[in-house]
């Protein structure tokens, strides 16, 4: 393991005992606050620590939680639960949000379970089916559905509009969508 890694699940192991300073774990460490500060980014990346008014923690990951992309309150409904490496949990509010955290959390990701639309069973996020930029919108926007079973997708986009696309596919298409200067339909 890395000096940088291996630092930073040192740095995990002590925000569990309680919330440091950056300037506290650059003198634990015996490093300049550069370093710490570039350690803290990457934890923030993998959605582990947060940063607020001069103080780093542990990012709080309860059933009841708040998403990890729009901090929308998780709806059991559309929960998107990722499992990440040092047996940590992050959730996403939707199919969408789901999606988009995928690129965020990347190589982190263990595995992912999502709600399929109809059944409200979990499913393994990354063989699911997912319809895109639908015309109804539950939670956020563009609208993402998951299925697991790609003729249930395609029934629900023949009814409703948007694209079938697999894991990889949807999740560029969210990413495309959602970048600057792309046009997305906002239902207020």
């Amino acid at each position: 393991m890395s000096k940088d890694k291996e630092r930073r699940r040192k740095i995990l192991q002590l925000l569990k005992e309680r919330e440091r300073t950056p300037k506290e774990l650059a003198t634990v460490f015996n490093v300049s606050l550069m370093t710490i500060y570039r350690d803290i980014k990457e934890l923030e990346k993998e959605g582990l620590v947060e940063r607020k008014h001069g103080t780093v923690y542990l990012k709080r990951e309860t059933e009841d939680g708040k998403c990890v992309i729009c901090s929308k309150e998780v709806d059991e409904r559309f929960k998107v639960v990722f499992f990440l490496k040092e047996d940590k949990k992050v959730f996403a509010c939707c199919p969408h949000c789901g999606l988009m955290a995928f690129k965020k959390l990347g190589p982190n990701i263990q595995s992912a379970l999502m709600r399929d639309f109809i059944s409200c069973n979990p499913v393994n996020a990354f063989t699911s089916w997912y319809v895109v930029g639908a015309d109804i919108n539950p939670c956020c926007s563009p609208s993402a559905f998951s299925f697991s079973a790609k003729y249930n997708a395609e029934r629900f986009a023949q009814g409703f509009g948007g694209k079938v696309l697999n894991f990889e596919d949807a999740v560029e298409e969210i990413n495309r969508l959602m970048s600057f200067g792309t046009r997305v339909k906002f239902n207020l």
